[in-house]
């Protein structure tokens, strides 16, 4: 849970230690539209790129570079802070590049099925106002695994891991403040003005929000 904290927590301290000349720069007539707004709907994108995972699910020498995608549609009531309806949740399926085993020169062994990082099945409220806390699961498949460098392959069976993430909503008003964000934070405003990026600090999601009034 610490990394979507410390998410919220900075939207806060990107926006107000930034120069008093940038204030300059604010959308005035954007930030009382969503002042105004009770119910906001998002579109979140989030995007993982992380390498030497471990691809079976016990302690065996097999992994890869991973990369995956989740994509969630969902209403927000901003005084509420409640979900509105059913969450939409689309998972991608994930990429895995470069398979190797315990070294270069060991054998790198064989995966018997698709590798899945991250799948979300369900999005619950967290315990902090604008948090939300993604249930999910990570599907390894069956693996053949290369023991102590050896040429003879091990089979390892599959396995599904229950694992769970959390986001933190921002709150929209920051598209009217983009000026505001210090260049050097982890939180960014897209140049179209139509979304907030977010990168976790202690793992390798990026998290875009696209809000628009319901």
């Amino acid at each position: 849970m610490r990394h979507a904290l410390i998410g919220a927590s900075l939207v806060v301290t990107a926006l107000f230690q930034s120069a008093p000349a940038a204030a300059q720069s604010v959308d005035t007539a954007a930030l009382e539209k969503w002042a105004k707004a009770e119910i906001v709907h998002y579109e979140v994108v989030g995007e993982i790129t992380q390498k030497h995972v471990q691809i079976s699910p016990t302690d065996a020498d097999l992994y890869a570079d991973v990369v995956d995608r989740v994509t969630l549609s969902l209403d927000w009531n901003k005084k509420k802070s409640v979900i509105v309806g059913m969450p939409v949740i689309r998972n991608d399926a994930a990429k895995v590049s470069n398979l190797f085993g315990m070294g270069k020169k060991c054998p790198t062994g064989k995966l018997n099925g698709p590798y899945e990082h991250f799948d979300v099945v369900e999005v619950r409220p967290g315990t902090s106002k604008g948090l939300l806390e993604l249930i999910g699961k990570r599907i390894h498949p069956e693996t053949m695994v290369a023991e102590s460098c050896g040429n003879k392959l091990r089979l390892y069976k599959g396995a599904t891991e229950a694992v769970k993430e959390y986001i933190a909503l921002p709150d929209p008003q920051m598209l009217a403040m983009a000026g505001m964000i210090q260049k050097d934070s982890p939180i960014t405003v897209t140049p179209d003005g139509r979304s907030i990026v977010m990168k976790a600090l202690n793992n390798g999601w990026v998290w875009t929000f696209t809000p628009t009034v319901k």
